[in-house]
């Protein structure tokens, strides 16, 4: 079909059983009229479901282009290799292939990810030791304190009075405060 459309005089891809020519890059004539089926299609789609959005054709016509190219990136390495007998694999041989390159791709990303969570943990473990440690030694009376002052008899005014030594600190008792607001179970 594909290459009677693009040598021949034939009608081209059929709009009930639309397929890309993998063997053809993303601009062959047979790709490029399977795109322009598809961009007819979401704007009539479009136009019948009122989508609340509206894209260019340009943008459609880009992602339409990009996922043929992961498509075809997948069936080229689904495609027989070549052994080192010289033969080409067997399909058992190529889904063993498939199937231990995606599982050394996940380790490598679980690696990855427990290196990085671990790596997280440990550059901050000893300041939050350390705050911990701070908070433990100053207690309730060495957070702040407040003095009282009658102004009148109906009215009591309470101050806050921030300690001399606290000022050193302010900065990380402020740290726990913002840590304490984002996860209130975290205390």
């Amino acid at each position: 079909d594909v290459y009677a459309y693009e040598y021949e005089d034939s009608p081209g891809p059929n709009c009930n059983r639309l397929a890309f020519d993998l063997k053809g890059g993303p601009k062959s004539p047979w790709n490029d009229k399977v795109v322009g089926l598809l961009l007819e299609e979401l704007h009539r789609r479009g136009d019948q479901e009122s989508w609340p959005f509206r894209r260019s054709e340009a943008y459609f016509k880009e992602v339409l282009q990009d996922r043929y190219k992961c498509l075809r990136t997948v069936w080229m390495a689904a495609q027989p290799k070549v052994t080192a007998k010289g033969g080409l694999e067997t399909p058992a041989e190529v889904e063993q292939r498939l199937i231990t390159k995606k599982d050394e791709s996940l380790k490598v990303t679980r690696q990855t990810t427990c290196r990085k969570n671990t790596d997280e943990d440990e550059e901050d473990l000893p300041a939050w030791q350390w705050l911990q440690k701070l908070v433990r030694t100053l207690g309730e009376a060495g957070m702040s304190s407040e003095e009282s002052d009658v102004k009148n008899d109906i009215k009591t005014v309470l101050r806050v009075k921030n300690m001399t030594w606290r000022r050193a600190i302010e900065r990380e008792l402020d740290i726990i405060d913002h840590q304490r607001m984002l996860d209130d179970d975290i205390f």
